[in-house]
């Protein structure tokens, strides 16, 4: 039997926007939107690091890739050395799609647009001076002025592409899935079943079930309005259904004896449009064809988070975020992958 995990909100906020009961929260928070906004602006554009103690639980799970981080000092460890490579970075803040739950805790899913310099050594090497522009999206879990619970995608292959590395060679390098085998974090009780959803809702677990799990592009035109963008990987703009088919079929070819699931879906509806973020997945093993050029034995494992906008009944854009250099990461980490 499926749980229903699927959160509709009606109320609009903005930062500065309308005033929110936040229980233990900060007074200086006016709701959960300005929560997320000023707490990213503080940390990574004032330099604010006191605030991850002060906003992040000690034990927090940040999912990221194939692999769960566990506690706050990774977390401003890994904050310190980023803004150490990139210290110019300006968070721009897209959206944040928000949600309560029936204990009262909030979900955000916030996207994130970002520029930096690459001004100081990262962990690929010697810093190259290249400024560039990559998206993140955070899902969290907040409590009590705290997060406790995290879902971090970044488009780390776009980082590595601007800043002129190999990504193949530096996933060849890369010791993360060599010191921590390789995690399929999945629990199928807490997948959503199409039941469970209302209109707009089901429009996007539909697209994903039905035309990227199920291969049935010929629907494709009940989902997306004729001019649906989607903002892609690698800061790519693909506009049309034609072109939007293309890129779906393209990252299907990358694998073989592919799962899809939908973990979370969360929308803000607001007078003429909705507002849908998706947390999913991708889980098999890989080909020659598709992104990654590379054919292994054992799976790998993508999660994904999507934000939608629907008008009208149909999608008018998307913003699609899965860590592809992590892939590679996990690609080349396996002993038995086929050269």
């Amino acid at each position: 039997m499926s749980k229903k995990i699927t959160h509709i909100e009606t109320l609009k906020l903005e930062r500065d926007g309308l005033k929110q009961d936040l229980p233990g929260f900060g007074k200086k928070y006016i709701n959960i939107v300005d929560y997320i906004l000023e707490i990213t602006e503080d940390i990574w554009e004032k330099k604010e690091i006191d605030v991850i103690n002060e906003t992040y639980e000690k034990d927090i799970l940040i999912h990221t890739g194939a692999r769960i981080i566990n506690g706050v000092e990774t977390v401003i460890t890994g904050t310190i050395d980023t803004l150490a490579s990139f210290p110019d970075r300006k968070m721009g803040g897209e959206a944040v799609i928000w949600s309560t739950d029936n204990k009262g805790d909030f979900y955000s899913s916030h996207r994130i647009i970002s520029t930096a310099t690459n001004l100081g050594e990262t962990i690929y090497g010697k810093a190259t001076g290249k400024k560039i522009t990559f998206r993140t999206i955070a899902d969290c879990k907040v409590a009590n002025n705290k997060i406790y619970k995290e879902w971090l995608v970044r488009d780390n292959l776009s980082i590595l592409l601007q800043l002129g590395f190999d990504p193949v060679e530096m996933a060849k390098k890369d010791v993360t899935y060599k010191k921590t085998p390789i995690a399929i974090p999945i629990n199928s009780n807490q997948e959503i079943a199409k039941q469970d959803l209302e209109y707009p809702e089901n429009l996007v677990y539909s697209l994903i079930t039905n035309v990227w799990k199920q291969n049935n592009f010929e629907d494709l035109a009940e989902y997306l309005a004729a001019d649906s963008t989607l903002y892609a990987a690698g800061n790519q703009e693909i506009s049309g259904i034609t072109k939007i088919k293309e890129y779906i079929q393209t990252v299907l070819a990358s694998f073989t004896d592919l799962s899809i699931g939908v973990e979370r879906i969360t929308s803000n509806r607001e007078e003429g449009l909705t507002h849908i973020a998706a947390r999913w997945y991708l889980k098999g093993k890989t080909t020659e064809k598709g992104v990654f050029g590379k054919r292994s034995v054992d799976e790998i494992f993508i999660p994904v988070l999507s934000h939608y906008t629907v008008k009208n009944g149909k999608i008018t854009d998307e913003w699609m975020v899965y860590d592809g250099f992590d892939a590679l990461c996990q690609i080349y980490s396996q002993t038995n992958t086929q050269i």
